[in-house]
């Protein structure tokens, strides 16, 4: 019987680097405003075999695996929120919703289109916030 704590045989912990089974292109705008640079869109390649079906999920394993730096919003991941609001592929979406259309094309990723943004795929929402209080869009007590 081989102990929980013995190490295993030399080499096979180690996962070997090969090419990717399911390559698809993203295309995502960055924008620092620290660095007082133009936004561009940054290409970042991910394989599909190795990631989640959803937009969402894609963005994530580029901020854990490839680009720390990645700003973007997300919270509850099942379309109630609608923290993860972008631009993809030229259409307004929640990208915990949308799933990974592979195509040879890259997928772009844009923030909501007429707001400011803060930073990468993150818009300014006080605006929003603003207009939605002025609205009182809650139930009120008669007393």
């Amino acid at each position: 019987v081989r102990s929980l704590l013995t190490p295993r045989a030399a080499g096979s912990a180690v996962r070997g680097f090969s090419a990717m089974a399911s390559p698809q292109k993203f295309a995502i705008y960055r924008y620092d405003p620290d660095q007082q640079a133009k936004p561009f869109l940054q290409e970042y390649t991910i394989d599909l075999k190795t990631c989640g079906p959803m937009i969402l999920d894609a963005l994530i394993k580029v901020k854990d695996e490839v680009d720390p730096t990645l700003t973007f919003r997300r919270s509850c991941r099942e379309g109630i929120c609608g923290s993860c609001a972008m631009n993809i592929n030229g259409k307004n979406g929640l990208a915990c919703l949308l799933y990974i259309e592979p195509s040879s094309k890259p997928i772009e990723i844009q923030p909501l289109p007429h707001t400011y943004v803060v930073k990468d795929l993150v818009p300014d929402l006080t605006n929003f916030y603003n207009q939605y209080k002025s609205i009182e869009p809650w139930l009120k007590r008669k007393d």
